[in-house]
């Protein structure tokens, strides 16, 4: 499955075959501990695109947000950060660069016209070469798109820049700057590295999309060598020296030795402290790793540090953490809580990198053989309780109450928070966990075309698709309807008696309704709007998402919801789900922890609406002034302040929450489609679906 496909299916398998210690089948472990030592980047840093090592000194491509880019070294000792003097013009960007055997530096660079060089730099920063690329690049694309090059230098000194474009194309130089042959591959090009033997090695995606391999280049043949070595699930990867090459995921960092065909993990993200975001990486002569990281921020304000990791060990009480697969937005709160804090650190146990394509057979073992695990008494502290059955742990008593630890929390105040979230989250009057940001699941319309309506039925949605086509609303197939009805209406299933209603009449109309969807919907999920759209399904994860239905409908948006039988309901998206075990030995650190989650600063950087009033009205400002992370969905760049306030309205109204069952919801979906198919008619679907999930629903109390 794919990376966001992963959110609420497979949580499970490597369970089978991992330890204790999270460690993953087939990996070799590090046995190994580092410490961190950090410095700072300078505030007007907002990119970098290459670290090198050279003299045990840190040499950077930065830019900032007024365009300027620039090579800049920093001394590891010290921290001394300065921007190298190399001549280039005005307009010009540096966009990659690297070292050759002679200590010459040569740079791919950007006329402000669209037109690209390398170009040669001596020692001191002058220029001494210029090689035309422009004419080399891909023909084929469009001139109105920049070209995204990399750029790798071998031992013999030949160069290689490369390109991505959909796939990857190599175009390789000799020493002295002559262009020698072309090469190119199908796969998605991620970068280039040159590896600790002095072999220049191209990253690109596999044959699957989903995950990469890394291409030797054999100057002899002038072809790629026999030599390719598969990665599996990749975030970026960088050249080596005591190994050959480094690669990392969102989890952890990998070393490759030479002659290696799989690596060895040397270190997670978040035993060390650093997130996973805009990584880039060095290793100094002593073996100590140079760690350059983004902390993001949804304002769209990037902030670098650059780590020294030493070998170490590390004195703080430790607080154990399981997640089945970490999201960006659970390693950065504990990369940042394991930087900060004086006290604890957290050990997470992560069976899956966030990257990592999953089948429902390894999902299912693993939640399984975890929970079998918990029920044995080996309970973590901590639990990331996002694609697990909230309402199975909570009934068995496995998670604590965190309302008593908010409201004797002197800095945590109720009034502060969108109070709806904390009462739609809650089960049985207590709350199993925090998030720290939300979207809502909901359906937006046209407000001419609802005649005054403020919410809707299932038969108003029936009469809408019956007069205006089952493509008049958008980002909808019946599959997909009942998936989110299963996932946001909890009314046929109730977790205190056991019991469920799959074969109740009002289901048995559900499930009909789908099917009519199935049948006449001929538009994909996700396919943009278009004029005979009257109402669209959405979930909305910034205010972007609203700006730009406001404008599908002309200015007319209602926020409809999602059809119920009292009318409207909109149903909220946890970004994270943290709890603390009620087993745990050490709940006092581990809401030390948790507590991080609602803190205003944090909730700032998360990708979703955040929950702190305070945090939500700077998001919304900076969106208004087009400074976001989720500006890219929204062509105008700046919102309204009329969006501002339906976004406002819409989270504040918002009274249910999505639950994950993924376990029971394929069983339902997996019914249905043999419903959707013709198969079985509505009333055997039905009655499959009550017997499957009674016998599952049973397991699980």
């Amino acid at each position: 499955m794919t990376r966001q496909g992963i959110t609420v299916l497979g949580l499970a398998a490597m369970l089978l075959g991992l330890t204790a210690c999270g460690k993953q089948a087939g990996i070799e472990k590090s046995d190994a501990s580092y410490v961190a030592s950090f410095y700072d980047i300078p505030d007007t840093v907002t990119g970098i695109s290459r670290l090198l090592i050279k003299d045990n000194a840190a040499y950077m491509c930065c830019s900032e947000a007024n365009g300027v880019s620039y090579l800049a070294s920093m001394t590891v000792d010290d921290g001394g950060f300065q921007k190298l003097p190399l001549t280039m013009e005005a307009s010009e960007s540096l966009l990659d660069f690297a070292f050759d055997p002679k200590g010459n530096i040569w740079a791919v660079t950007m006329e402000a016209a669209g037109s690209y060089h390398l170009k040669k730099f001596d020692k001191n920063g002058r220029k001494a070469q210029t090689v035309e690329l422009t004419e080399l690049l891909d023909a084929s694309a469009p001139s109105s798109i920049e070209s995204e090059l990399f750029m790798s230098i071998d031992a013999q000194g030949n160069i290689c820049v490369a390109e991505k474009s959909g796939n990857t194309l190599a175009y390789m130089f000799d020493n002295a700057g002559q262009f020698l042959f072309p090469l190119s591959y199908e796969g998605n090009l991620m970068t280039t590295i040159t590896t600790a033997e002095g072999q220049i090695g191209v990253c690109a995606s596999a044959a699957d999309r989903m995950s990469y391999d890394l291409l030797h280049v054999d100057m002899k043949s002038r072809d790629w060598s026999e030599d390719r070595i598969h990665l599996g699930a990749t975030a970026g990867l960088f050249g080596g020296s005591t190994s050959n090459f480094y690669r990392f995921d969102s989890s952890s960092l990998y070393g490759y030795p030479a002659g290696a065909r799989e690596g060895r993990q040397l270190f997670s993200w978040t035993d060390v402290g650093l997130g996973a975001s805009d990584v880039h990486l060095g290793e100094l002569s002593d073996g100590r790793f140079l760690v350059l990281t983004a902390s993001p921020d949804q304002r769209a304000e990037l902030s670098y540090d650059l780590a020294v990791l030493s070998q170490g060990v590390d004195e703080r009480v430790a607080l154990s953490m399981v997640s089945l697969t970490a999201g960006p937005g659970v390693v950065q709160a504990v990369s940042d809580f394991n930087k900060t804090n004086s006290r604890y650190r957290i050990e997470l146990t992560e069976y899956f990198p966030y990257e990592q394509n999953v089948s429902d057979e390894e999902w299912d073992s693993a939640v399984l053989n975890l929970n079998t695990r918990i029920i044995s008494g080996d309970m973590p502290d901590i639990l990331d309780m996002s694609n697990l059955p909230v309402q199975v742990y909570h009934k068995k008593g496995l998670l604590e109450d965190l309302y008593p630890y908010m409201e004797n929390d002197p800095d945590i105040h109720r009034e502060d928070y969108f109070e709806n979230v904390f009462t739609a989250i809650s089960l049985d009057g207590k709350l199993p966990y925090i998030t720290d940001g939300v979207g809502v699941s909901t359906m937006l319309a046209d407000g001419e075309s609802m005649n005054g309506k403020t919410g809707w039925t299932l038969q108003d949605l029936e009469e809408l698709l019956n007069t205006y086509g089952a493509d008049s609303v958008s980002n909808l197939s019946g599959a997909f309807f009942l998936k989110i009805m299963l996932q946001t209406d909890n009314s046929f299933v109730d977790w205190t008696s056991g019991k469920c209603s799959f074969d109740s009449p009002e289901f048995i109309k559900l499930l009909e309704f789908a099917g009519k969807i199935q049948e006449g919907n001929q538009k994909g999920i996700g396919e943009e709007p278009d004029s005979a759209c009257m109402a669209a399904y959405e979930a909305v994860l910034s205010i972007y998402h609203i700006a730009k239905y406001r404008d599908y409908f002309h200015g007319n948006l209602k926020l409809l919801g999602l059809p119920g039988s009292n009318g409207k309901y909109h149903a909220l998206i946890p970004e994270v789900k943290i709890g603390i075990a009620q087993a745990g030995s050490r709940k006092d650190g581990a809401w030390e922890f948790v507590r991080t989650l609602l803190s205003e600063e944090h909730q700032k950087s998360c990708s979703m609406l955040p929950v702190h009033k305070g945090a939500f009205d700077a998001v919304m400002q900076a969106a208004m002034e087009g400074k976001s992370v989720w500006a890219w969905i929204y062509e105008n760049g700046s919102a309204a302040a009329e969006d501002a306030e339906a976004t406002r309205q819409l989270l504040s109204s918002a009274a249910y929450v999505v639950n994950d069952n993924q376990a029971l919801e394929n069983i339902i979906l997996e019914e249905a489609g043999a419903y959707f198919s013709g198969a079985k008619n509505v009333k055997e679907a039905a009655e499959t679906i009550q017997s499957r999930a009674t016998l599952y629903i049973n397991e699980q109390m």
